[in-house]
């Protein structure tokens, strides 16, 4: 799947007080899809309609690939970066080119905040287990239960090399029951497919019987009617880290802001729920589908050496 470049004007709700904000600002985005992004860009320009948004929407490496190539050639182009995996912000933070926006969000809680506010959480993205219940008739309920004979050539999962998810995936899956636990998955067949997005739609259509993939998408093909049922593992769901900030060099941080903190209010909130994220602000309700209490465990990435072994073993290249 090729990476996505898509320039929104949006110019909805002019009778509403805008505010006298105009001119434009690029967001890179990974870890949403083109029409989540598109949804929020809508809402977003209910408020702002004389502010264009022009989106550069990718997988989480082709994202930080291109970022990286601008940095060296000294252009980056991003005012708004919004990625899966806290490694580059980290990386950019220790650079010094993040700028800090005050935590004045009212109701966010405190470990949505990041590094006193150089970067923020704005919605909550899992890595779960998706089966196809016209595929296979058992239920896994631990990651440990896809490499039992049952779920022999049906499991599927991105490439971390290209996915951000599948990336906090593979570092948090490894820590917790080793590269061991990848070789019997291969053993079993384990398939790897670029994207989630891209499995999601072979699952749904039974190509796959069970996936390792994020929540919110499974949430939206079950919308269309697919056959889908989402497992969040009793052993945690993954959460990965899903870091919004603005750069220093960003030429329009008023705006990158103003777009920041309206995903942080109750109204960007309820437009993720929309598409199946969770709220990181309480009282917005979650979407449906989601356990109460939702076991969890917050997803880390791999190191160098562990992503390495991890290509060798599935023939990938990064």
């Amino acid at each position: 799947m090729g990476m996505w470049r898509v320039g929104l004007l949006v110019l909805a709700g002019l009778g509403l007080q805008a505010w006298g904000q105009k001119g434009e600002f690029t967001l890179y985005v990974a870890g949403a899809q083109l029409p989540d992004v598109q949804a929020l860009v809508q809402g977003f320009n209910q408020r702002y309609p004389q502010v264009q948004v022009r989106v550069f929407r990718s997988g989480t490496g082709e994202v930080v690939a291109k970022l990286r190539a601008e940095l060296e050639a000294g252009n980056p182009q991003p005012d708004l970066i919004w990625l899966v995996g806290e490694g580059f912000f980290r990386e950019l933070s220790q650079k010094g080119l993040l700028r800090r926006v005050p935590p004045t969000f009212p109701g966010l809680p405190p470990q949505y905040v990041y590094e006193g506010g150089r970067y923020y959480e704005v919605r909550l993205l899992h890595t779960v287990i998706a089966v196809n219940t016209r595929v296979v008739g058992e239920v896994p309920n631990l990651w440990q239960d896809l490499t039992r004979p049952p779920f022999r050539n049906r499991v599927v999962m991105a490439d971390p090399n290209y996915s951000g998810p599948a990336l906090v995936a593979v570092g948090t899956l490894a820590e917790r029951l080793g590269l061991r636990y990848f070789e019997a998955l291969k053993a079993q067949g384990l398939r790897i497919e670029q994207s989630n997005p891209v499995l999601q739609q072979k699952l749904a259509r039974g190509e796959y019987g069970v996936a390792i993939t994020n929540d919110y998408g499974v949430r939206q093909e079950v919308e269309k009617g697919a056959p889908l049922r989402i497992v969040y593992p009793k052993d945690g769901a993954i959460l990965a880290p899903t870091p919004v900030g603005i750069p220093t060099w960003s030429r329009r941080p008023d705006l990158a802001e103003l777009f920041l903190r309206f995903l942080l209010t109750e109204a960007g909130q309820r437009i993720l729920v929309e598409r199946g994220y969770l709220p990181v602000l309480p009282g917005v309700p979650k979407p449906p589908l989601t356990p109460d209490p939702l076991p969890s465990l917050r997803g880390k990435e791999p190191s160098p050496e562990v992503l390495e072994a991890f290509n060798a073993l599935f023939g990938l290249r990064r």
